[in-house]
């Protein structure tokens, strides 16, 4: 049985933090290889850099500004990015007005560091891939959930305990498993990444999920292990239902590299130093008239 996917194309990103306290905003920027980057080896040059960095491009920004041609190159580039964002404060204002409406009491029953660590596993818990077995099941039904691995694996508590745990790290994993998910064929009145298991498309989306390759600047390895062995999980499966479907190396499909080569990572710091910048002077609405596509804790905004 053959499956016609979108043509896959490789994706690079990196990230940064918005300034602040536990609650800061973690911003993903990623650029498809395909994107025109022609801007990014001018710039570097301009600049006089071995790479280039958003603090540098920040620094002599006025500079930038006063080559039009260059500025309109660079303005142009940047907006091919996906920016993804994940924004820890509404989650938890959500948790202290569900406990609150429970009867707790601030100082008493909770505090700042329960806060916290709620609001660290409801980030996990808001990816596509936790409970991977049940969602697996609403794609390609099985007599047995074990087909997909053990249930328990895939709960937010434990991927979070497999990463260290701790808000950074929940939100340095939430922003790359949706990243993964960041795929042309959820565009048809998906509005999360969650989607992916529920749209009548899901085969296509997740036959175009695994024949993506995802590089990241160096930041985690171990959000990237735990997110290799889910799509090798999705492709187990799909490969048994799809033999012809052609994909990556099974546990490499999600990779970190050094940014000091690679034109599309240094684009990615660029494009997320750009959306931290604007998102510490305004809101996420903002970004939609910056970038191509906008994802705010896993949900489409644009």
């Amino acid at each position: 049985m053959s499956i016609i996917i979108p043509t896959s194309f490789s994706t690079y990103g990196d990230a940064t933090k918005t300034e602040g306290g536990p609650l800061r905003k973690y911003i993903l920027a990623q650029f498809r290889e395909d994107a025109n980057l022609d801007w990014v080896g001018r710039l570097r040059a301009f600049l006089v850099l071995d790479e280039l960095k958003y603090k540098h491009f920040r620094e002599f920004r006025y500079k930038i500004k006063l080559d039009k041609e260059l500025w309109d190159m660079v303005v142009k580039g940047v907006g091919q990015a996906t920016v993804i964002i994940i924004d820890p404060y509404p989650i938890q204002t959500a948790i202290r007005k569900s406990l609150e409406a429970d009867g707790a009491e601030d100082g008493h029953d909770f505090n700042s560091d329960t806060l916290i660590s709620k609001c660290a596993t409801a980030i996990v818990a808001g990816t596509p891939i936790v409970y991977l077995p049940s969602e697996m099941m609403k794609v390609i039904p099985s007599w047995s959930y074990e087909d997909y691995g053990t249930l328990e694996n895939y709960t937010p508590e434990n991927i979070l305990a497999k990463l260290g745990g701790g808000l950074s790290a929940a939100s340095i994993f939430a922003a790359r498993a949706h990243a993964i998910f960041d795929v042309e064929s959820l565009t048809n009145g998906e509005v999360s990444t969650r989607d992916a298991f529920r749209s009548p498309l899901s085969r296509i989306i997740l036959a175009e999920v695994i024949s993506t390759t995802r590089f990241f600047d160096k930041e985690d390895n171990k959000s990237i292990d735990i997110l290799n062995d889910i799509t090798s999980v999705i492709s187990n499966q799909m490969e048994t239902y799809f033999p012809t479907l052609s994909i990556p190396e099974k546990g490499q499909l999600i990779r970190e590299l050094d940014s000091r080569s690679i034109n599309h990572i240094q684009a990615a710091d660029i494009a997320a130093g750009w959306a931290r910048e604007t998102l510490e002077l305004t809101d996420e609405r903002a970004l939609a008239h910056t970038f191509e596509k906008l994802w705010v804790n896993g949900n489409k905004i644009k």
